[in-house]
């Protein structure tokens, strides 16, 4: 009975320290990718800090995962994932911000076009009114 006991609790530690090494590696995997997409998208000058601090922390867990310590890479791949996450949506935003940013110019130049094009119109009406005085 004894044994059974110890054999079922050695299955259940084994199997988890399995699924714990698949999460772990599918997490670098998702770090590496998130870093790929951060680079992607312009994050090496708009985010270089968290950017940076997810590629150190996907090395370390690489490290982590080289020498045995699972739960350590899988927590620094997660880690890793959500700076390259970071870095990803802050290059993001600036990029949305530049193109805001140029969309305004446009529109106050549009807008000064349009005032031009009245003051025109306006000369022309009093041009129009005077030579239908004569």
């Amino acid at each position: 009975m004894r044994w059974t006991i110890w054999f079922m609790i050695l299955t259940v530690v084994l199997g988890c320290g399995g699924q714990l090494q698949q999460l772990a590696v599918e997490t670098m995997e998702n770090a590496q990718v998130a870093l790929t997409s951060a680079n992607a998208m312009g994050a090496q000058e708009a985010a270089e800090t968290p950017l940076r601090t997810a590629q150190e922390m996907l090395g370390t867990a690489e490290n982590a995962m080289n020498a045995g310590d699972v739960e350590q890479a899988y927590r620094l791949a997660l880690r890793a994932y959500l700076h390259a996450r970071i870095a990803t949506e802050i290059a993001i935003a600036i990029r949305e911000e530049a193109n805001a940013q140029e969309v305004q110019a446009q529109l106050t130049l549009a807008e000064q076009n349009v005032e031009e094009v009245l003051q025109r119109l306006e000369a022309m009406k009093a041009e129009l009114e005077a030579l239908q005085k004569f």
